[in-house]
């Protein structure tokens, strides 16, 4: 089991690391682009992307789960289930994009975007890249092989710098987000199938197609679900308000989405793969989830308080000044996100690694089940209304997903926040102060000053605890022998 916890701590280095150089370059990239594009032309690429996002869900199927969730007994049943999941995927993707190359006109029009064809097809020939190298990636991740995986990522992250930003200037509007996203995906799918040490080899057997599909059509309604959660606030504007909302919508969701998956995009893949490896043995996942609960808690809870007291600082900072309806959006959004990490991502991924997605997907099913309606209702006031109506319901999932999880690992909710309260005071404590100076201090320089002062209380706050200050310390420490190392 050591050997385990080693592989699962030398992945999530690797994540982390890659996670930061990501979350570098992406936000550079979208903030060079919300100056040169307008929010009109990131509500086209908005309709394409869920559109796409909707496509992809079937060309995997949830067969990247499987490879990576599934404990084979075999090594020749291993390699027959890897073949099978790769010629199904590229099969029902290049049908998707068959579909979609058709009925184009049609689609856009359901989206309340005529005239949009041309843009939909073109952008969905991303369909079969991501279906050819989304089992190779499942591969690296089940054998927590994360170096290369972190390698691929790093390159095709600058494609957009390269590609879209030069395009953005030279006037060719949606165009080059829309050629960015394909430029990106070859790479990565070239890069993924170069370095796989697995080969594709004709192999099938329906047989075990059939048996895949008990797992993967669970995780498949899972994703759906996930997706109508998701993409439901895109649909209902894209078809009830104009393109500059809906770019509004998706860029500023997109752009705190990106900050609070600093924290969690480089620990939550790797807490999959990690929890699925020791699901049978209860205290090892128990110590497993609490190391990483603690880790991301640490930082991703007063990130989720400083968005919300600083969003129109934040907006300032990410989108420039021709975005200043996302003000009230990215504040409620940050805190909701942040919120979400803690109680809904840990929560969904407990699950998942239990094998049980039928769970996420009913608890989706019932949240999309409040949202949708509700948004629809809400849209008759004003896109305001609609944004806080949107932060209000999403905050009932990650409360259900937390319940279904403690039931599930024996992980209870008075045991997650026990773990966290040291970091919840502290984030009140900072929360008052914020409130405060943005009430009594006025000026740019002095809400800068404020920002600091709000983290370091924070921090303040925590070394002021004994357990959490041997925490501290312990961080402070790693982080200084991982510098060490690099040296």
């Amino acid at each position: 089991m050591s050997n385990i916890n080693e592989r699962v701590g030398s992945a999530a280095k690797w994540s982390i690391f890659t996670e930061i150089i990501v979350k570098i370059i992406s936000p550079i990239t979208n903030m060079i682009l919300a100056r040169i594009l307008v929010p009109e032309e990131f509500g086209v690429v908005a309709t394409v992307t869920m559109i796409v996002s909707f496509a992809d869900i079937f060309t995997d199927a949830g067969f990247q789960k499987y490879v990576v969730q599934h404990q084979f007994k075999t090594k020749e049943d291993e390699d027959l289930s890897i073949n099978v999941a790769f010629w199904t995927n590229i099969t029902i993707s290049l049908l998707f994009w068959l579909l979609i190359f058709l009925f184009a006109e049609q689609i856009a029009t359901l989206v309340g975007n005529p005239g949009l064809g041309k843009v939909i097809y073109i952008g969905a020939a991303i369909l079969p890249m991501t279906s050819f190298s989304s089992i190779q990636a499942a591969i690296f991740r089940k054998n927590l092989n994360y170096k290369e995986l972190s390698f691929i990522r790093i390159i095709v992250k600058f494609i957009p710098l390269v590609v879209t930003v030069p395009l953005a200037l030279m006037k060719f509007s949606y165009w080059a987000l829309i050629i960015g996203n394909i430029a990106g995906e070859l790479c990565n799918t070239l890069l993924l199938t170069y370095f796989s040490t697995w080969k594709p080899r004709f192999i099938y057997r329906y047989e075990k197609l059939k048996e895949m599909l008990h797992f993967c059509m669970w995780s498949l309604m899972e994703t759906i679900s996930s997706w109508l959660v998701t993409n439901s606030g895109i649909f209902v504007l894209g078809t009830l308000f104009s393109q500059y909302y809906l770019g509004i919508y998706k860029t500023g969701t997109t752009m705190v989405a990106q900050i609070t998956s600093l924290i969690s995009g480089a620990t939550i893949s790797v807490l999959f793969a990690g929890l699925s490896h020791v699901q049978n043995n209860y205290d090892e996942y128990k110590n497993l989830y609490f190391k990483f609960l603690k880790m991301i808690g640490i930082l991703v809870i007063p990130l989720g308080a400083g968005i919300l007291m600083y969003g129109d600082v934040v907006r300032s900072i990410l989108l420039g000044s021709k975005w200043g309806d996302a003000d009230l959006l990215i504040a409620l959004w940050g805190f909701v996100l942040a919120e979400s990490v803690i109680f809904n991502d840990m929560s969904g991924v407990v699950t998942l690694s239990k094998g049980q997605p039928k769970l996420i997907f009913f608890s989706n099913m019932v949240q999309a089940a409040i949202l949708i309606p509700s948004l629809y209702f809400a849209a008759q006031y004003g896109f305001t209304t609609v944004v806080i109506v949107s932060c209000i319901v999403r905050l009932q999932l990650p409360i259900m997903q937390t319940i279904i999880a403690s039931r599930m690992s024996y992980i209870s909710i008075k045991d997650i926040f026990l773990e966290l309260k040291n970091y919840i005071l502290s984030a009140v404590v900072m929360v008052v102060f914020a409130f405060i100076s943005r009430n009594y201090l006025a000026g740019d320089i002095n809400i800068y000053i404020s920002i600091v002062l709000c983290i370091v209380i924070y921090f303040g706050c925590l070394y002021m605890i004994p357990d959490s200050r041997k925490e501290l310390i312990g961080y402070m420490n790693m982080i200084k022998r991982r510098g060490r190392k690099l040296k």
